[in-house]
């Protein structure tokens, strides 16, 4: 097995609507925010993490190849089947718990595609300053309103999200690994990285969305190394 070479895919994310990608929180003081979005802790900047992109990509595209991903598949565990050239298990890889599962990773060998952490543009960081003071740092504070279906009662809550208009930079790399077959195998499962951006851009990334939330455009070049 050797490393050929890397497929470099990178540009920027545009939201179209507003994003949130969640973080966990233990206390709220009176008059916070329910759902606050991820942040940078050095920073305070929102980001998108790479473990978010990445797992969207490989939901998405399990859902559109079909078969065993989705019905074998888990609770907590996603399904690689006993294929080293299963294109999911070698684009995202998988996490053995036997050893018949570690001989066929052997075989597969690493992940393919790494996702790096997506930071604001300058040029955003920038345009969401002037607006801090209509809402929380680099963000909006939207207003929601959840209405119980017997009672009737208007029951407020309110989300953090990055508005529509901010831009991300982001960067993934893709390994050409040769594992017998002069890296055909890779160059061909490359299409499927690209019909998982192609799906992101339809479906939409973090939480929300089926309520109008991250809506996104990318625009992005890939560059052989």
């Amino acid at each position: 097995m050797k490393l050929l070479g890397y497929k470099r895919i990178h540009g920027t994310i545009r939201l179209k609507s507003g994003l949130r990608i969640g973080m966990s929180k233990d206390q709220m003081a009176i008059g916070d925010v329910d759902n606050p979005v991820i942040r940078n802790p050095l920073t305070e900047e929102p980001y998108i993490p790479g473990s978010s992109l990445k797992g969207k990509m490989r939901y998405l595209l399990e859902w559109h190849l079909g078969g065993d991903y989705i019905a074998r598949s888990t609770e907590k565990h996603v399904y690689v089947p006993d294929d080293p050239k299963d294109p999911i298990g070698r684009i995202f890889g998988s996490a053995p718990s036997n050893e018949a599962q570690r001989r066929i990773a052997q075989q597969r060998g690493p992940t393919r595609l790494l996702v790096r952490d997506a930071y604001l543009t300058p040029e955003s960081k920038q345009a969401l300053e002037r607006m801090t003071a209509r809402g929380g740092y680099l963000t909006e504070v939207k207003q929601e309103v959840f209405i119980p279906r017997i009672g009737g009662n208007a029951n407020p809550r309110t989300a953090e999200r990055v508005p529509a208009g901010a831009e991300f930079a982001f960067e993934m790399v893709y390994r050409v690994m040769d594992t017998g077959d002069g890296g055909q195998t890779d160059r061909d499962n490359f299409r499927h990285v690209e019909k998982a951006l192609e799906l992101l851009q339809l479906d939409g990334l973090g939480g929300y969305i089926s309520r109008g939330y991250g809506q996104v455009e990318l625009d992005y070049r890939v560059e052989e190394k």
